[in-house]
C-alpha cells in the first residue's frame, strides 16, 4: 500500500473545513513523469496532489486536479510538512518546481513557510467595504477574474476577511489561498490574520522583506477515502 494522506491546510479556530490536499510519499523506485502524476491528480479530484519523491530531502511535486501543474502553492506545502512531520521526518526545507521553501512546526502546531511572493500565481485583489459584503457574495463582482476580494475586519490588529475564485482556469472557489494571501502581505507590508473562504478558514502570513513572506496555519490529517487509496495503489503498481 502506497502511503497517502490528506491534510486540510488553513483549517478554521475550531479546527474544521481548510483546504484539501493529497499527500503522496512515492515508494522507492518510482517512474511516474509528470504527466502521468497529473493525470492521476486530475482523476482523484482534490483541490492539490504532493507527489513527495524523496521524504528526506523534502523533494516534491505539487498538481492541481484542473490539468496544470503547480510550481508553488501555499496550502498543498503546508500540507506536505503536516504530513512529513507526522511520519517522523525533522523537515526544515521542502523543494517544489519553483525552488526551496524553508519551513517550520512550531509546539502549537502551526506550520510556517517562507518563500518569494513572487512565486505566487498573478492573483488581482480587489477591496471591498466590510466583511459582511464579502460573506454575501456568491461569486466574484462584475469584470473581475483570478481575484481575491478582501475587506478589513480590524484594521489596526491586521485582520482580514477574504475569499477567491480563478474562473478561466476552472478554478471554482477556493477556501483557503496562501499565495494570494502572501501577494496581499506585500502589498500592504505588514502581517496579516486573513479569515478566508466560506468557512473562515485561518491563514497568517508576515513580510519578512521586500521578496519573502512567511505563510502560516494549522492542518488537520484524515485518511484518505478507500477509493482514493486504491487508485493511488493501482497507479503505482502500473509504473513502479
Amino acid at each position: 500500500m502506497t502511503t497517502c494522506m490528506l491534510a486540510r491546510a488553513f483549517v478554521n479556530a475550531e479546527g474544521a473545513h481548510g483546504n484539501p490536499a493529497l499527500v503522496v510519499v512515492e515508494p522507492e523506485g518510482a517512474t511516474a513523469t509528470s504527466q502521468q502524476r497529473q493525470d492521476l491528480a486530475d482523476d482523484l479530484a482534490v483541490p492539490a496532489t504532493v507527489f513527495v519523491h524523496d521524504a528526506a530531502e523534502g523533494r516534491v511535486s505539487i498538481h492541481s486536479n484542473y490539468g496544470l501543474p503547480i510550481r508553488f502553492g501555499g496550502h498543498p506545502s503546508l500540507a506536505a510538512v503536516e504530513v512529513l512531520h507526522h511520519l517522523g521526518f525533522h523537515v526544515t526545507a521542502i523543494t517544489p518546481e519553483a525552488g526551496g521553501v524553508s519551513c517550520r512546526r512550531d509546539s502549537d502546531g502551526t506550520v510556517w513557510l517562507t518563500a518569494p511572493a513572487s512565486w505566487s500565481k498573478p492573483w488581482r485583489h480587489y477591496q471591498m467595504e466590510d466583511a459582511e459584503e464579502i460573506d454575501a457574495l456568491t461569486g466574484l463582482p462584475a469584470g473581475e477574474d483570478f481575484t481575491q476580494v478582501w475587506a478589513w475586519m480590524d484594521e489596526p490588529a491586521g485582520r482580514i476577511r477574504a475569499r477567491l475564485w480563478a474562473p478561466r482556469i476552472g478554478k471554482g472557489e477556493d477556501e483557503a489561498c496562501g499565495s494570494a494571501s502572501m501577494l496581499l502581505t506585500l502589498k500592504l507590508a505588514r502581517p496579516l490574520e486573513v479569515l478566508h473562504g466560506r468557512h473562515h478558514s485561518l491563514i497568517l502570513t508576515r513580510p519578512v522583506d521586500e521578496e519573502l513572506v512567511e505563510l502560516g496555519g494549522r492542518c488537520v490529517l484524515d485518511p484518505p477515502s478507500a477509493e482514493v487509496q486504491a487508485k493511488v495503489d493501482a497507479f503505482y503498481g502500473r509504473t513502479a
